[in-house]
């Protein structure tokens, strides 16, 4: 996609479930060129998980961002932590930029290579305990390269955290086989 935006919300309302987590999530996305050749996007992801009857959510249904939307951690290592385990919260968002830099590997119909700025938090939590709260804002920058190779999609990035709590896991390099971009 070269231009255009993507308007997402789904909700999950526990009506016959043994859970009673109400889940919200919204994501906006807007894609637009900055100059000739050059695809670029921002967007927006939020996401709220409550309980219904005033108990402790289940951790499975926590909130927590993958590593494909905040390059340069690990996937659910940002946020509150009980002890060593980080245990998601209650409320997150995510924060994207990307650009293809077309002049490199112009000729290339399968390849992009492109810049990126990913800013993140995970928040609130809905029981007391003797919980690190990290209320601070991640931030990453770096390149990645997206490639429809004969296997399926790959991607590569190469990230840089900008902003990071002491207990933050990053991780620098990643690979993804298989999934979209």
């Amino acid at each position: 996609t070269s231009s255009g935006f993507v308007s997402f919300y789904s909700t999950n309302i526990p009506l016959i479930s043994d859970s009673q987590t109400f889940k919200n999530y919204y994501s906006y996305k807007k894609y637009f060129d900055l100059f000739e050749n050059n695809v670029s996007s921002a967007s927006i992801s939020l996401q709220a998980a409550n309980s219904l009857t005033n108990k402790n959510i289940k951790l499975s249904e926590r909130v927590k961002i993958p590593s494909s939307k905040l390059r340069g951690f690990e996937s659910g290592s940002i946020g509150p932590k009980d002890g060593d385990d980080f245990i998601g919260g209650n409320y997150g968002y995510v924060i994207n930029f990307s650009s293809t830099l077309p002049q490199i590997l112009e000729d290339s119909q399968n390849v992009d290579f492109l810049l990126f700025f990913d800013a993140a938090n995970v928040w609130g939590v809905d029981y007391q305990s003797s919980l690190e709260i990290n209320n601070k804002i991640r931030s990453s920058t770096g390149i990645a390269l997206d490639w429809f190779s004969p296997l399926g999609p790959m991607n590569f990035s190469l990230a840089l955290p900008i902003t990071k709590a002491d207990t933050d896991k990053t991780e620098t390099f990643t690979f993804n086989l298989g999934t979209t971009f």
